[in-house]
């Protein structure tokens, strides 16, 4: 599997390291990505172990879920769902990712908002850090960092960072703590 997936991981080192460009490793993720079962997953693990700034071999990525790029950094024992896509990020062990997640660079990852010409806006991507023992639900967006031991539910969108020990419900998403709303926001308990 290792001689299979070589070539993959080389030239998506080489383009990204010497040419400057993610090209070819964005073709190689979501090549990689419509492998299924456990293949694609043992497939996934170990091209991104050999292509991300810091991966490890226990990493699960779902079917068609993929890392845009290669700037990524994964603790050890993460898993995602299917139909999941992670950009400019930091996850840290232990961390759950449901499907259909949406892991952006950042809330401007599409344009930098300060460029005054239309032609020199470039994308703007931020690093974006999930903490150890989070688990993100089924169809989130995160454009914010997750502190440790966060749960953000199903739907929700992440927009500022989140403290440590939080649960995150809504759209916007509004934080919780163990003993009721964090920032006295109490408009979603009705």
């Amino acid at each position: 599997m290792v001689l299979f997936l070589w070539p993959f991981g080389v030239a998506s080192s080489i383009t990204y390291h010497w040419l400057g460009t993610e090209e070819v490793f964005s073709f190689s993720a979501k090549l990689l990505s419509l492998i299924p079962g456990r293949l694609g997953q043992y497939c996934r693990a170990a091209f991104y172990k050999m292509t991300l700034e810091e991966c490890h071999y226990d990493l699960m990525v779902g079917f068609c879920s993929y890392f845009a790029h290669p700037t990524a950094r994964v603790g050890r024992r993460v898993g995602t769902g299917s139909f999941s896509i992670i950009g400019t990020v930091d996850i840290d062990d232990d961390v759950m990712i449901a499907s259909r997640v949406s892991i952006m660079s950042g809330k401007y990852q599409h344009l930098d908002p300060a460029a005054t010409d239309q032609r020199s806006k470039r994308p703007k991507y931020e690093r974006v850090r999930i903490g150890s023992g989070s688990w993100l639900g089924e169809g989130c967006i995160v454009m914010a960092s997750i502190g440790s031991r966060c749960i953000v539910s199903a739907g929700s969108v992440v927009t500022k960072p989140m403290p440590d020990a939080m649960t995150a419900i809504g759209n916007p998403a509004r934080f919780l703590s163990m003993g009721g709303y964090s920032n006295g926001d109490t408009s979603a308990a009705g």
